[in-house]
């Protein structure tokens, strides 16, 4: 493992020297940027995954929790304020059945598919005991589609609004299928915020929570105590049991 991690410090190295002499192009520039955000989550997944948690049992637990931190659960990210820094991608760090809740919201789309959300969702159904919940929120899809095909004003201007009036990214806007686009593949191109690599509706949540061993699959009405408030145009929400 040393021997990879000097591997990873001169490879992150001579990508941050590249990156810093401007002179490439926009495609190498972009798979550099790229490459150095997965360093970055090799290097805090194989420092900090091993941490124990002292509370065994009944567990909640949030994963991708970025900044929207909640009091009372273990908040799980790549990068810290969460409790526990790990590549979720790579597994959840806890015993079977020790997770009474599981939350997550707008994490599942920033991760391939298949491979990588299958195995969150039956690394929650392993970690949860038994009836024990998971709610999951991801930007509506199917929304997006049906406003795309009725050319809905109203959503487009709302969603504009709603998610990227702060962007950089609004010159760029100027039909439906841009905003389809930004559904599937929102920050394709964004150093700072991870893309969007996969789109979800309810039949799609449905299917993956019921493959993986969940029963009673169902829209899960939108507290603002649990979620941010900020997630709730847009988005759907599921909760499942094991």
């Amino acid at each position: 493992m040393a021997k990879i991690d000097k591997k990873i410090e001169k490879l992150e190295v001579l990508v941050s020297e590249i990156l810093s002499c401007g002179s490439y192009t926009h495609g190498l520039g972009r798979s550099l940027r790229n490459l150095r955000k997965e360093l970055s989550y090799y290097k805090n997944h194989v420092r900090n995954s091993s941490h124990k948690i002292r509370q065994k049992k009944h567990l909640k637990v949030q994963l991708g929790s970025g900044k929207h931190i909640l009091k009372g659960f273990l908040n799980i990210d790549a990068f810290p304020p969460a409790d526990l820094i790990c590549d979720i991608r790579e597994g959840v760090p806890l015993q079977d059945k020790t997770a009474k809740l599981i939350f997550t919201e707008h994490f599942l789309e920033h991760i391939d598919y298949p491979k990588s959300v299958k195995k969150v969702v039956k690394e929650c159904y392993r970690i949860l005991e038994p009836t024990g919940k998971i709610i999951i929120g991801v930007p509506d899809g199917g929304l997006a589609m049906e406003s795309y095909v009725t050319r809905d004003k109203k959503f487009y201007d709302k969603m504009l609004a709603t998610w990227y009036k702060e962007r950089n990214c609004l010159e760029d806007f100027n039909t439906y299928i841009d905003l389809v686009n930004y559904i599937f593949r929102d920050q394709d191109d964004d150093e700072e915020f991870n893309p969007h690599i996969w789109a979800f509706d309810f039949e799609k949540l449905e299917s993956l929570l019921t493959d993986a061993g969940f029963k009673e699959v169902k829209p899960w009405k939108f507290d603002k105590k649990l979620a941010n408030p900020r997630r709730e145009w847009g988005s759907i929400y599921v909760s499942a049991i094991k």
